[in-house]
């Protein structure tokens, strides 16, 4: 383990393969890929593994800093997991110390390190160098703590998406040393990403010019705990407007959504006029307003689907409670029933 070479670690088995004995490992850091060689030696599997570490040749890890190195137990299957979790520790304060080329990307860096709630869930790459304009420049990620436990459940249960860790992470990416062009991103976890709304649900803000990680990192926190209460309150409102649907409309209930409460539908009669009203309630409901599908069950189309009219703005006030909208739908309904029922004939064919 000589450190005149351009790597800390040499392989020094020259066996002709294949023997099996080495592979590349990736691994996703700070939005950035690290490809790291491991190499065994097949003549003598009980020795530790060499490592080449890509393009980072100024990286040199301390030895005495790597117990799992040091104390090699072969038999211990969890042995080199730990040895490149300890590896990935020190690539870390690696990058750490580049950082200080800049003093501004310093600052950043310190500013978050003394609040615990950034600190700790931190991932740095920087010193490389913009190839359009040369400059020193970085990458932040950051794993906001935001709370998805109160999800409710079945927005986060989709078998077809990622089964991981639900997690926020905050990408801001340092152009240049004086952070005049600073690019934040943020990524969420597939169920999460479901969760809010889908991609475009969520808006960050744009770093603020002169602005400082320490001000803006809060900020996308607060907006994105506020989409989680909004998305949690929806479903207990929603909960809470079709019970008092289901007590004010009784037998006229025809199914309802009893798990996610997004959907209702009623059959209901008007002078011996059955129709069907359709309420499909949006995920940020209250805030947003329910939309009403009133369907004829006698017309039809010249498609032959049921003749039907979407109603999307009627008397509504997201202030309301279920039963106060559960009466205010039924009046509704009264006062729009004759119209829709002249169209259905006008319209509609038996």
């Amino acid at each position: 383990m000589g450190r005149n070479n351009r790597h800390i670690f040499r392989c020094t088995s020259l066996t002709p393969g294949p023997c099996c004995d080495r592979f590349k490992l990736h691994i996703p850091y700070a939005g950035e890929t690290l490809k790291w060689d491991i190499i065994f030696n097949a003549r003598y599997p009980e020795l530790p593994p060499d490592f080449i570490f890509g393009e980072d040749a100024e990286f040199l890890p301390e030895p005495s800093e790597l117990p799992h190195l040091v104390h090699w137990d072969a038999g211990n299957p969890e042995c080199l997991l730990q040895l490149v979790k300890e590896l990935i520790q020190q690539y870390h304060h690696y990058q750490c110390l580049r950082l200080r080329e800049s003093s501004r990307l310093l600052f950043e860096y310190d500013s978050l390190l003394e609040d615990p709630n950034y600190g700790r869930n931190m991932e740095i790459y920087a010193g490389c160098k913009n190839s359009w304009t040369g400059e020193f420049s970085a990458r932040f990620l950051l794993k906001l703590p935001v709370d998805f436990s109160n999800i409710p459940i079945y927005l986060l249960k989709d078998t077809a998406l990622d089964p991981g860790e639900d997690v926020a992470l905050l990408s801001v990416s340092f152009e240049d040393a004086e952070a005049t062009q600073v690019f934040p991103k943020l990524y969420l976890s597939p169920s999460i990403e479901h969760a809010l709304g889908g991609s475009s649900a969520l808006h960050i803000p744009a770093f603020p010019s002169g602005g400082c990680l320490i001000d803006y990192v809060p900020q996308v926190c607060q907006l994105l705990t506020n989409k989680v209460q909004y998305v949690i309150q929806g479903y207990h409102k929603r909960r809470e407007y079709i019970a008092a649907f289901l007590s004010h409309f009784g037998t006229g209930v025809v199914e309802y959504d009893a798990e996610g409460f997004t959907k209702l539908t009623l059959l209901l009669m008007w002078k011996d006029f059955c129709f069907l009203v359709h309420v499909d309630l949006p995920l940020y409901f209250p805030r947003d307003q329910p939309t009403l599908t009133f369907q004829s069950v006698y017309h039809f189309t010249n498609s032959g689907q049921l003749y039907s009219q979407v109603q999307k703005s009627y008397p509504y006030s997201p202030r309301w409670d279920g039963n106060e909208m559960a009466k205010r739908a039924k009046a509704y309904f009264k006062s729009f029933i004759p119209q829709f029922q002249e169209g259905a004939f006008a319209n509609g064919k038996l």
